[in-house]
């Protein structure tokens, strides 16, 4: 079983470098392309229009023909992206070959949540979910601090055609997961999957915590930067930082098994409201800011495990559907953060996005209270 983990969690690690890459190296694309902080930042919303669609329309296909032969298609399309991105020779270019990655993360996104919960031994789904989602971790570490250090050297291109080149050997090591999620007999849609109950206040938790993370850590690497004068590998450790948070909170994931859903969720979005309200008044002190960086990142992680687990585990026969819908409404809120975070952003520096991220969260906990109260089910994961 390690070596799937291992897969599907570096294949979280390369979308999520990409998603989360323009932030610290925004100034270097900028200066290479000839073009505003605003513009090179389009094409992360570029990025995030592509997954919401092919979550949408691309993701059922899990359900029809198995998430292993979905994702290993995906990261073929992931890669020639990438490859894109980085030969690219002007922002109009970044934004399309974006949109190519974003479709490819829109159909892989949702098969690898899918495979998460398939490959998992009963009663140690939450466990392996957890394992799974901390490759977000590799991407904050390794895909976008190592990165921002690596476009200092050797420029953001270079970095764009590493994580081409990673794309395409999880392919090929992926092969051993072609049959894996074998398709369902139930035919399934994006309105088969809004029809569950339970679905449009999962989707509605999942648009408050999404929308909320991305409207200021787009802006960060901006205020680190631009806002306090320091270099793009000082941009760089913010993520660094939010990333040892998020892999440090695997060793909390046993805890939301005994809690459950229901008594877990409203804690861990008020522990993340704290965190952007904290931000919020420190946001002038970079060293301050780093450490407040890990607690964001450990109840980021809680609140993303709940998250996913509540929605999969709504109706096991539409997962790919399911998944879709998450995915769909994740990057309709990467597609949005750019602008609701900018109008913060011009008036209040990043203390104004902490402060729309901080409301935000504290709806999803508001949102929580109304869960129903329900004791860990037989397998484990939070019910």
């Amino acid at each position: 079983m390690r070596t799937p983990i291992l897969i599907l969690m570096s294949a979280i690690g390369v979308i999520g470098a990409n998603s989360l890459l323009l932030s610290p190296v925004v100034s270097a694309v900028s200066q290479t392309l000839n073009a505003t902080t605003a513009e090179v930042m389009r094409a992360a919303s570029a990025y995030g229009l592509g997954v919401a669609a092919a979550a949408l329309l691309l993701a059922p296909l899990a359900d029809r023909i198995g998430a292993g032969r979905l994702l290993r298609a995906a990261l073929l399309l992931l890669g020639a992206g990438l490859a894109a991105s980085a030969a690219a020779a002007d922002v109009r270019m970044l934004m399309a070959a974006q949109a190519v990655c974003g479709l490819a993360a829109g159909a892989a996104l949702p098969s690898i949540y899918t495979l998460a919960m398939v490959i998992a031994p009963k009663g140690r789904e939450a466990r392996v979910l957890g394992l799974v989602l901390s490759g977000w971790t590799v991407s904050l570490v390794l895909g976008v601090s190592v990165s921002a250090w690596a476009t200092d050297l050797a420029g953001w291109r270079a970095v764009y055609g590493t994580l081409a080149a990673v794309a395409l050997l999880l392919w090929a090591a992926s092969a051993s997961l072609r049959a894996a999620g074998s398709p369902s007999s139930q035919a399934t849609s994006p309105l088969t999957a809004l029809r569950v109950p339970g679905i449009v206040r999962g989707l509605l938790s999942t648009a408050l915590m999404m929308l909320g993370f991305y409207s200021s850590y787009f802006f960060t690497g901006a205020h680190i930067t631009q806002g306090l004068g320091l270099s793009i590998t000082q941009a760089g450790l913010l993520p660094l930082f939010y990333g040892i948070g998020f892999g440090l909170a695997v060793l909390l994931d046993p805890l939301l098994d005994r809690l459950g859903l229901a008594r877990a969720t409203p804690p861990v979005f008020l522990a993340v409201t704290a965190s952007y309200l904290l931000m919020m008044v420190w946001a002038d002190s970079y060293g301050l800011l780093l450490g407040l960086a890990v607690l964001w990142g450990i109840g980021q992680h809680l609140a993303l495990n709940l998250v996913v687990a509540r929605v999969t585990l709504l109706d096991p026969g539409q997962r790919g559907a399911i998944m879709g819908l998450f995915s769909t409404v994740t990057y309709l809120c990467v597609f949005a953060a750019p602008f609701t975070g900018a109008a913060a952003y011009a008036v209040w520096g990043l203390a104004g996005c902490l402060g729309v991220s901080a409301l935000l969260s504290a709806s999803a906990a508001l949102e929580a209270l109304g869960l129903k109260p329900a004791a860990p089910s037989a397998g484990g994961a939070p019910a």
